[in-house]
């Protein structure tokens, strides 16, 4: 009964610490100040972290036509003072951009329309985003390839 009543504080202490990390990874950053949502994407630890980045995209769900779009917007680097952690900050109004074909059929689709930041991977910290609401964030891991390839000088 001892070693049952043993095992089940080490595990509830276990349990309590993987919850309380996750909310000291996010203590360093400001929480979302007026008329800004904050997201936070955690990587998975990776061998080779270096041959990984993150395609962070900051967007909104629109009815568009045929053409290409895009939002008119810019990111901005900003570091937590003390600690020398970054995070991103993407300043929009919700305007965008797009190519001006002719659209014979004139049919409005839902698509994400976002803006994107290329970010180094590092699962030791979380990427923090801030955008204003009604904005998502969304993300892509890219992968280098090992193999390297010779340029030809012409």
């Amino acid at each position: 009964m001892k070693q049952f009543i043993t095992l089940l504080l080490l595990w509830s202490a276990g349990i309590s610490s993987v919850y309380s990390q996750d909310k000291d990874n996010l203590k360093p950053f400001p929480p979302a100040w007026k008329g800004m949502e904050r997201y936070v994407i955690e990587l998975p630890a990776k061998d080779k972290e270096d041959n990984f980045q993150v395609e962070v995209m900051a967007g909104k769900t629109m009815k568009v036509d045929c053409n290409q779009h895009g939002l008119i917007g810019r990111w901005v680097t900003k570091d937590v003072k003390g600690w020398g952690y970054t995070y991103y900050q993407y300043v929009s109004s919700g305007n965008m951009r797009s190519t001006l074909m002719a659209c014979p059929d004139k049919k409005l689709t839902d698509k994400f329309i976002f803006d994107t930041r290329q970010v180094r991977y590092n699962s030791k910290l979380p990427i923090v985003v801030y955008v204003p609401k009604g904005f998502e964030v969304k993300y892509k891991i890219w992968e280098r390839g090992e193999e390297e390839k010779d340029a030809v000088i012409k």
